[in-house]
């Protein structure tokens, strides 16, 4: 491992801001996790950090190497999403369900909303399986699915 240096880190999607000059060391060994609402910019920055987005301004270096404008596969790092906020215990169908069902919504409802969710996210051949059965993607659509 080595050190994550981020100094004045920037980041513009056109006129918008959404990183504002972000300084932040991360020590070799240590272990760091970003916390905050839907669209702080959280992942943005890990993005940034991966080279997954390019800068709007600022540097990225691991160790000693400014790594800014280096290619993600040229960084020796990766990204990857612990959680897709999905009960592992419960369907497809559960997971896109469950908030709607803690609504108190009718269920012939819920299955009309999940089904049109799921026709719309390519998914509906997945409704009956566990989050451990999907790919990566998969997971994804059925978190969006569920939001």
């Amino acid at each position: 491992m080595a050190n994550v240096t981020l100094e004045g880190v920037r980041k513009n999607f056109g006129a918008t801001e959404v990183i504002r000059g972000v300084d932040l060391t991360i020590e070799d060994g240590e272990f760091v996790v970003f916390v905050g609402p839907s669209g702080c910019g959280k992942s943005t920055l890990l993005r940034l950090i991966a080279g997954l987005e390019d800068l709007t301004g600022g540097d990225v270096l691991i160790g000693d190497r400014n790594v800014s404008g280096a290619a993600p596969a040229d960084r020796g790092i990766a990204m990857v999403f612990q959680s897709y906020a999905l009960y592992p215990h419960m369907t497809v169908r559960q997971n896109m369900g469950f908030g709607l069902k803690l609504a108190k919504t009718d269920k012939a409802e819920i299955d009309r909303r999940v089904n049109a969710a799921a026709q719309v996210l390519n998914i509906t051949d997945l409704l009956e399986r566990k989050p451990k059965q999907l790919s990566g993607g998969q997971r994804q659509r059925v978190a969006i699915g569920r939001a």
